[in-house]
């Protein structure tokens, strides 16, 4: 009797489906970290964080910082000097001075009531880092020093010598 085999292909085996070769390489694709953070992730909201306090910082320090940073009552006295030398009334001149920066004040503030929200919307609803917390409560301080500078300046300025107080 002549032995005729049949040629069948062989079965698969059990849990060979793609074999190592493609079963590897899509793991590998799916598997790899991605090359840019997640926008949900944390590191893209510290980043986010990052950015949004770097330009509230470049805006403040260019804009209202070097304003009050050397803010006393010799700056008042020579407003009134210039003033008068110009024949111009100095407690006018020192009080339109003055009221600009108690202007500047009032959009620094409102620029950190910005800053307050433009933070918590870059959190994604989480909570705020302490990183972040604590940046936004040095930015409000630095706020709360130009405040208490203007306001030592005029009490100097217009009642001289040390501080009452």
């Amino acid at each position: 009797m002549s032995s005729t085999s049949s040629t069948s292909s062989p079965r698969p085996r059990r849990g060979a489906g793609l074999g190592p070769g493609v079963a590897g390489r899509a793991f590998a694709v799916v598997g790899r970290a991605p090359r840019s953070p997640l926008p949900w992730s944390q590191e893209s909201v510290d980043d986010g964080l990052q950015s949004v306090l770097a330009g509230h910082q470049r805006l403040v320090a260019a804009r209202w910082e070097a304003v009050f940073e050397d803010l006393d009552e010799d700056v008042l006295g020579e407003v009134a000097q210039e003033a008068r030398q110009d024949g111009r009334d100095p407690a006018g001149a020192v009080d339109v001075f003055v009221r600009g920066l108690v202007r500047q004040l009032e959009d620094w503030k409102q620029a950190d009531t910005a800053l307050a929200k433009a933070l918590d919307e870059a959190a994604l609803g989480r909570p705020m880092p302490v990183w972040a917390a604590d940046a936004l409560a040095a930015e409000q301080g630095r706020l709360w020093g130009a405040r208490q500078a203007l306001l030592e300046a005029v009490a100097r300025h217009h009642h001289g010598g040390p501080a009452p107080w």
